[in-house]
């Protein structure tokens, strides 16, 4: 089912750019968050 505006993000962990894993979760209550994904950025073609 899509998210709609408001709904909550459903939680996930990536690894950030030096290779630390994050959970979006641990940010809960603590800090306000902003996703950006960028297609294809630095990766080979």
């Amino acid at each position: 089912m899509p998210l709609r505006v408001g709904d909550r993000a459903p939680d996930f962990e990536l690894p950030d750019q030096d290779g630390r894993n994050f959970r979006l979760s641990g940010f809960l209550g603590q800090k306000n968050v902003i996703l950006a994904f960028f297609v294809l950025a630095n990766t080979p073609t």
